[in-house]
């Protein structure tokens, strides 16, 4: 009998070693959540090798089934009190976000995801009205703008448009919550090409203008009167410490803070990812970035490669496709820094 003393605790820890190695594949089978799935498998485990031990040795057989128990309860509980923890990556996106984001809870095949959602109404600029619920995962939030702050050094050594279309290419697969939106409101409205460009680029201009600066905001004063005003009527709307004074375009959607460039590379990565042929076009002169779209239309454009890529200002409401406000309307101050046609044929 003294042989077979404390061999409980590590049947028992064989139990839970297995339970864990088969967690995975149950979770992944009965689509549910990996706390759940190891539970599921810990009290079924233990029940059957309890009836087992107890035909064979008459023990209790639910001793192994109250040790689970003890630990699923201990897990929940531990899980709990971190879930409540004010945690870096919680602060960092509080202190940025505006106040028209809300974070929710959803359940992604099987696990509990945070998202970082707006609920949003706008009109394009031909009164047609839009609304619907937009998300970026906190997640992937987070984990982008890691990226994007690792890579400056990488990112310094590129021009404009290799850094607009590196941003463009790392996020787009993070943006597929709001990309698979933007179809259903396509979907439901039956809009045609040219009337889904306007609606995505009226998403984007609908949403309050916000200053990018790669240093820290200060205030409205230290500034030039055009920031100084901006910063006087709305002393939120500024985000600094963003490298190159841009924001990635998942950072973007999960905090509602981009200026001009910000702007035009979502517009970029979202009409790329439908297929259309897209341009970004800066002005060193007016020190604004503005879209280029190459769609049947009317209006200034800009000639490259025998394309016609007509002009669209993303920071003001109210601009149509072909149209500039008169403050930067001269065409020869613009020059396109980059088109997904040309990524596409290399």
């Amino acid at each position: 009998m003294a042989k077979n003393k404390g061999l409980g605790c590590f049947q028992f820890s064989a139990i839970v070693l297995t339970s864990v190695v088969l967690s995975s594949f149950v979770k992944s089978l009965l689509m549910i959540s990996t706390l759940t799935a190891f539970g599921f498998l810990l009290l079924s485990i233990s029940m059957i090798y309890g009836r087992i031990e107890h035909k064979k040795t008459k023990k209790n057989a639910w001793k192994y089934v109250l040790y689970s128990l003890l630990l699923l309860i201990s897990l929940v509980g531990v899980k709990a009190v971190l879930n409540n923890l004010p945690t870096y990556q919680e602060n960092e996106v509080k202190s940025n976000i505006s106040e028209d984001i809300y974070r929710e809870t959803i359940f992604e095949k099987g696990d509990s995801i945070v998202l970082l959602s707006q609920q949003r109404e706008w009109k394009d600029n031909y009164g047609n009205s839009f609304e619907g619920n937009f998300s970026v995962r906190e997640q992937d939030y987070t984990i982008s703008k890691k990226e994007y702050f690792d890579n400056r050094s990488k990112h310094r050594k590129f021009s404009w448009g290799n850094l607009y279309q590196s941003l463009a290419v790392a996020d787009t697969p993070r943006l597929d919550l709001i990309l698979k939106k933007l179809e259903e409101i396509q979907a439901s409205q039956t809009l045609n090409r040219f009337e889904f460009a306007d609606m995505v680029v009226t998403f984007i201009q609908d949403i309050p203008y916000a200053l990018v600066f790669e240093s820290h905001c200060e205030s409205p004063e230290k500034y030039e009167p055009s920031i100084r005003s901006i910063l006087e009527r709305c002393p939120d709307c500024c985000i600094g410490g963003i490298p190159y004074g841009i924001q990635n375009p998942v950072g973007f959607m999960g905090n509602l803070k981009g200026d001009c460039d910000t702007r035009t590379v979502i517009i970029y990565a979202i009409l790329s990812h439908f297929g259309y042929n897209v341009a970004i076009l800066n002005s060193d002169y007016y020190k604004h970035s503005i879209l280029g779209l190459e769609i049947p239309a009317k209006g200034t454009y800009k000639l490259h490669n025998g394309k016609r890529y007509y002009v669209w200002e993303t920071t003001n409401k109210h601009f149509t496709i072909g149209t500039l406000p008169r403050s930067f309307n001269n065409i020869n101050h613009w020059h396109i820094m980059l088109t997904n046609t040309q990524h596409h044929a290399n």
